[in-house]
């Protein structure tokens, strides 16, 4: 395959990565936001027993990251994102049936883990079958499966979970199984040179900065994907229809995202293009504290949510770019694992400063200001583009 090979020789398999992480994270994982109310509201957990089901699919996130590249290095990557595809199903069709909360708690913690295996395993599975030319669209194209599953989500579970919420469960289950099939036979080769097990444990210089950045992210977005619906509802006054509505705007963003800083990166490199989505986040994050007209709303709401994975794809790209394909999968598997340690513990962090102080301002100026200190630590390194840093 060339540099100008036509997009139908790769876009396919990119289709395949999109696919893997709409069910794994979009489905697996953001279908939770739309589906915890109906849970409380038809009985099936109170709501600090639907707090426990988030968090286990935290837990399970946290364990996926951290088991994905050993299983990958011991069995090969193609056959762990085929296994992690059918457990994420299998969770599903385990929640369907109303079980106890226990029960529930474990197949969301399944569903978790297969996320966390699926996001770092797909991306480096589709990046080094397609030329570097096509890099930018194909990783953006891959993670763009985040927001496809969730907008699915948001329109799929409301629709069939209002009247029986096994229904949802079911109509979640159908999609990721149709999604499957199309995905199952180009996930079916390890031609690439299996990746390494061991490697240096700490990366050097653009790998390091890059390593330093991008978990900040993690603590940069929490105000938008924790508190913005409960900003917009009781900081503002507003309806509870037009807090919906503004994550819905938060969804198509995250649709887009990926694919507009993918296009980007391949004009312009994806250094500048981490660089820059960090910058312009952490001024989307920060737009509430100047202005809390709807249109200022619209905006930040779509740009956060655009940035979110948008950001994810071309930090994985970055990845590339500094250490080359062979040593992708380990690196970034390592990226993912300190991006859900350092969510988990931003979250609690913010979710305890909230409730002391109940400033919602607070938290948007910290959340800006930590992704400003992510778009300078993330140019630091130079250019780093001849896979000299952190080989695994």
């Amino acid at each position: 395959m060339t540099n100008k090979a036509p997009w139908a020789s790769w876009a396919p398999l990119a289709l395949s990565g999109l696919l893997a992480n709409m069910i794994g994270i979009g489905i697996g994982r953001f279908s939770y936001v739309p589906l915890l109310p109906l849970m409380i509201d038809g009985g099936w957990a109170s709501a600090s027993g639907a707090a426990q089901l988030a968090a286990a699919n935290l837990i399970g996130y946290l364990l996926g990251a951290l088991a994905a590249h050993p299983l990958a290095v011991r069995l090969g990557a193609s056959r762990v994102i085929r296994g992690a595809m059918l457990a994420l199903l299998l969770s599903l069709l385990g929640c369907a049936p109303q079980p106890a909360l226990p029960w529930l708690w474990l197949w969301r913690c399944l569903a978790g883990a297969t996320g966390g295996v699926l996001i770092i395993l797909a991306a480096p599975h589709v990046l080094g079958r397609v030329p570097a030319a096509m890099r930018g669209r194909a990783v953006g194209l891959v993670f763009a499966g985040i927001g496809v599953g969730a907008v699915f989500s948001g329109f799929v579970v409301p629709a069939f979970g209002a009247t029986r919420l096994q229904d949802a469960w079911l109509a979640l289950a159908a999609c990721s199984a149709l999604a499957i099939l199309y995905a199952w036979p180009r996930f079916a080769s390890d031609d690439l040179p299996r990746p390494a097990a061991g490697g240096s444990l700490l990366p050097r210089g653009a790998m390091l900065a890059l390593l330093c950045a991008y978990p900040l992210d993690a603590i940069g977005y929490l105000p938008h994907t924790v508190f913005w619906v409960e900003y917009l509802v009781h900081g503002l006054s507003l309806p509870a229809t037009v807090g919906g509505a503004f994550w819905a705007v938060f969804g198509a963003g995250a649709a887009l995202g990926p694919l507009m800083t993918g296009m980007v990166a391949d004009r312009i490199g994806f250094r500048m293009t981490v660089v820059g989505c960090m910058a312009c986040k952490a001024a989307a994050v920060a737009l509430p504290l100047l202005s809390a007209s709807l249109p200022s709303l619209f905006v930040s709401s779509f740009m956060v949510g655009a940035l979110t994975p948008g950001l994810v794809a071309v930090a994985s790209g970055r990845v590339v770019e500094i250490v080359g394909p062979a040593a992708h999968q380990r690196n970034w598997a390592m990226m993912t694992f300190l991006y859900a340690l350092m969510q988990a513990l931003g979250g609690y962090a913010m979710a305890a400063l909230y409730g002391a102080l109940h400033s919602f301002d607070l938290l948007f100026a910290i959340g800006a200001s930590v992704l400003a200190l992510a778009a300078l630590i993330a140019g630091l390194g130079g250019r780093a583009g001849m896979h000299a840093s952190a080989r695994g």
